[in-house]
């Protein structure tokens, strides 16, 4: 997420920063065991940077890499490699965002 100085951030932060809509997120929630948003009395989610950058790998192997959720759920649970080849996914969508930034200016 942007704000680098924010310790939790609120569903609908969420799911527009990662472009996904509340209620997968919700889904999402009660599917990976991983995600565990604090919530309050009221029943409002607030996600921290780790809960994020699980999402962010889910996401990566459901809608980039095509995995169900089971399959999602099985490479979360058993790899390494996940977070290594979304490392580099992440990278190059950095690098492909700075490279359009800087052909806009041009």
């Amino acid at each position: 997420m942007n704000d680098k100085g924010k310790l939790y951030f609120i569903i609908g932060e969420v799911s527009k920063d990662l472009e996904l809509s509340i209620p997968t997120l919700r889904f999402w929630e009660k599917s990976f065991p991983q995600l565990k948003p604090f919530k309050n009395k009221r029943g409002v989610r607030f996600y921290t940077s780790e809960d994020i950058e699980i999402l962010k790998q889910i996401k990566y192997l459901t809608k980039e890499c095509g995995f169900t959720i089971d399959g999602a759920k099985a490479k979360l649970n058993g790899s390494s490699n996940v977070d290594d080849n979304y490392q580099i996914v992440e990278t190059l969508n950095e690098i492909k965002t700075f490279l359009l930034d800087i052909k806009q200016t041009l």
